[in-house]
């Protein structure tokens, strides 16, 4: 069958051809000349979406938190077998993560797609639970669970979102805890599946060098072999979040030099998709102006000593938002009032206009080399399509963007609605 529609841009000479299955977008993206070949199904469903409303019930639930990931753990255990090793048989790599707002299935192969296509389907919509599989499963997150809690590095991430945070499920693990994964039961498991497992709240990337019309009819037989749910999914519930944050935080582990994360919680932009998306796109560039090797705050905290690195990221999503900056540091405070300095200083005298220029340059670049990257590109059109755009009126967007739009988004950097999180050694806590 021929797609409903094809995406694309010329000047990329890239293509994207979508076809819609009972509510499902599948994305086909052709690569000539690439032998790998690669499909992903993305479940809006993630670690944030803890209480909802049942369709045509009005039935609020909650559940425990950690039950999408462990979901997601589930998955691949089925009756027959193993489905990380049904696609091993056949030459497959498959693999799965949880998000805070979507669940991810992938495979990359070389041959059979066809028959890795259809493990993935069975994978992803043909559950199968027993308390006895459910049981075992606790006891594996429960030690996942205890060693990233032994981790520097995801436990700055969590106590940063915590301090930023007062209610939003955001600051929760996605994993849960120990104790809230204790709570959850195979009924509990089927309940989540039937109503976020459906093709209305699901989509399908696929890359490779192949003809999307063979892609479509292979999808069309899928579809029609499987009983999926139909209708939509349930209402995601959010708590009252205030405004403000809660507040710096300490922790101690036996790490070799401090680690040390400064976060801003930010108001996401409203009215439409693209008002949300060039906030994001607007922000990223502007830490990279501020933050990144090529700038003079980098420089001057290299040459003090203070820094080897600086990570920073930005997220935007309909219900929250926020700015991250992290980084080994033997002066963690005084790394951050830095931060803060430089930040005020660039409010008062403005980002460099060969700065900015510099920047989107590069970040254009990094779009382009994207199209390559298939997980990325699948990941990235999924989550434009849930907000009405897609992967080439992203780069429309990152191409019009302009110094004042992003010099604006200084403002999200607000002193009063940042934290700063710090990782020492115990033995530093003994000697205050």
């Amino acid at each position: 069958m021929d797609a409903d529609y094809v995406l694309k841009q010329d000047h990329l000479r890239e293509e994207i051809h979508v076809a819609n299955f009972d509510g499902m977008p599948v994305f086909v993206m052709p690569k000539g000349g690439f032998r790998r070949k690669y499909a992903e199904i993305i479940i809006n469903y993630g670690s944030n979406d803890n209480a909802f409303i049942l369709p045509d019930e009005n039935t609020r639930v909650e559940v425990p938190p950690g039950i999408a990931h462990f979901l997601e753990h589930k998955m691949f255990e089925k009756q027959w077998g193993d489905a990380f090793s049904a696609f091993a048989e056949i030459g497959a790599s498959a693999n799965a993560y949880t998000g805070n707002n979507h669940t991810s299935y992938v495979f990359w192969t070389l041959d059979n797609f066809d028959k890795a296509l259809k493990i993935l389907f069975e994978v992803v919509f043909e559950p199968y639970f027993t308390e006895q599989t459910v049981e075992k499963e606790q006891g594996i997150i429960a030690q996942e669970i205890r060693m990233y809690d032994d981790q520097p590095s995801a436990r700055l991430l969590r106590e940063t979102l915590q301090a930023l945070y007062w209610h939003h499920p955001v600051r929760l693990d996605i994993a849960g805890t120990e104790e809230s994964i204790r709570k959850i039961t195979k009924e509990l498991l089927y309940l989540c599946h039937t109503n976020f497992y459906r093709p209305s709240n699901a989509s399908l990337f696929v890359a490779g060098d192949f003809d999307p019309r063979e892609i479509f009819d292979v999808v069309a037989d899928l579809v029609s072999n499987f009983t999926l749910p139909r209708g939509a999914a349930p209402k995601r519930l959010r708590p009252e979040e205030p405004e403000g944050v809660r507040g710096d935080a300490e922790v101690f582990l036996p790490v070799p030099t401090p680690l040390v994360q400064v976060g801003w919680k930010d108001v996401p932009a409203k009215g439409s998709g693209e008002a949300l998306v060039r906030q994001e796109i607007a922000t990223s560039v502007l830490l990279d102006v501020i933050f990144g090797k090529s700038s003079p705050f980098f420089t001057r905290v290299y040459e003090k000593g203070l820094v080897d690195d600086i990570n920073y990221s930005y997220e935007a999503w309909p219900d929250y938002a926020f700015a991250l900056l992290g980084a080994e540091s033997p002066e963690p405070e005084r790394l951050c009032d830095l931060v803060h300095e430089e930040i005020q200083r660039l409010l008062s005298e403005g980002i460099g206009r060969p700065d900015f220029e510099r920047i989107k340059k590069a970040a254009l670049g990094r779009y382009v080399s994207l199209f390559d990257a298939f997980d990325l590109i699948g990941e990235t059109q999924a989550h434009l399509y849930q907000v009405g755009l897609d992967v080439f009126s992203y780069g429309e967007i990152l191409k019009g963007l302009s110094m004042e739009e992003v010099s604006s988004r200084l403002k999200a950097l607000d002193p009063n609605h940042s934290v700063r999180v710090i990782v020492k050694n115990p033995n530093a806590k003994k000697a205050r």
